[in-house]
């Protein structure tokens, strides 16, 4: 099928001031919103697995311009699924996240009917007054069925509509040139080496989780969490820096935790080992990562 072209966006004037704000970053889930906005903030601040709503908390990713500088902030996807406590505070915080912001950068895949999910997405955009931004990811992909149809939704609903890929960073670019173009005046929010706004521990808690997930598929429930105790740099016999760990991965029985566990403690070391190489990868650090797995049966009623 030949695709229709797109236009490109206008480049914005040159700002006569410093602008920055706020970009809310919605989409349903596993549309590629953490992937972009890593992309898009050169940097891992969000984790990335395959399983829907893996973003729990909203993530702000904070890229820098010499004009100007954009706050994105990740969201929870929308999910349609069976009811749940955890699912409906996920919606809900995705939408509380979308108040008080400057711009909306709704993101969609082409290669997806739009469904049920983005019609909960575009209805919750809808109400929003400030710009709204269309975003068609994975510009990447050989494939893309639905482009077109949301190309025309863009062009009727939209301010603008950008096509981008997380995976290879095709038109991240141009996105941060139209989002920042639709900033509000104002001063620098963040200081310049700053990329995000979670703390150490928050980071290396989600960089573990994301190992759960990986390794262990749709066996263990969403309500599993990563407790981090200690996080502190201590010398080694060297006398180099090494970044010491000590975290737990709490699951709600006895069953999820014979499962994270594994035959031998196979399972639990595999994530130790695969967590341990990605906080080291992302923090350029040596790290001794001491890795439990305890049950907490209070979870069981947070269904």
């Amino acid at each position: 099928m030949t695709e229709s072209p797109i236009p490109s966006p206008a480049p914005p004037a040159p700002p006569a001031a410093y602008r920055s704000g706020m970009v809310t970053v919605v989409g349903r889930t596993n549309v590629g919103k953490s992937t972009l906005i890593n992309a898009l903030v050169g940097s891992k601040i969000s984790i990335v697995t395959p399983r829907p709503q893996t973003t729990r908390h909203p993530v702000h990713g904070i890229v820098h311009r010499p004009g100007g500088q954009v706050i994105f902030v990740d969201t929870p996807g929308f999910f349609q699924t069976h009811k749940s406590s955890l699912v409906d505070s996920l919606h809900q915080r995705a939408e509380q996240a979308m108040r008080g912001i400057d711009v909306i950068l709704h993101v969609v895949d082409p290669a997806r009917d739009v469904g049920p999910e983005n019609d909960m997405v575009a209805t919750a955009v809808k109400r929003v007054r400030q710009p709204r931004i269309l975003c068609i990811g994975k510009s990447d992909l050989p494939e893309r069925p639905f482009r077109d149809a949301w190309l025309r939704c863009g062009a009727e609903e939209y301010d603008a509509v950008v096509e981008a890929s997380g995976l290879t960073g095709e038109g991240c670019e141009a996105l941060i040139e139209v989002l920042l173009a639709r900033m509000p005046f104002g001063p620098q929010l963040y200081p310049d080496d700053q990329i995000t706004n979670t703390t150490l521990d928050f980071r290396v808690a989600e960089m573990i989780r994301e190992k759960v997930y990986l390794y262990t598929g749709e066996e263990v429930p969403y309500r599993t969490q990563v407790e981090v105790d200690i996080v502190e740099e201590k010398p080694d016999a060297e006398g180099k820096p090494v970044l010491h760990v000590t975290a737990a991965i709490v699951t709600p029985n006895d069953r999820y935790q014979r499962m994270l566990i594994g035959v031998g403690a196979r399972k639990v070391k595999q994530i130790r080992m695969a967590a341990q190489r990605e906080i080291r990868q992302q923090l350029g650090k040596k790290v001794a990562l001491e890795l439990d797995v305890i049950v907490d049966r209070e979870m069981e009623d947070q269904r």
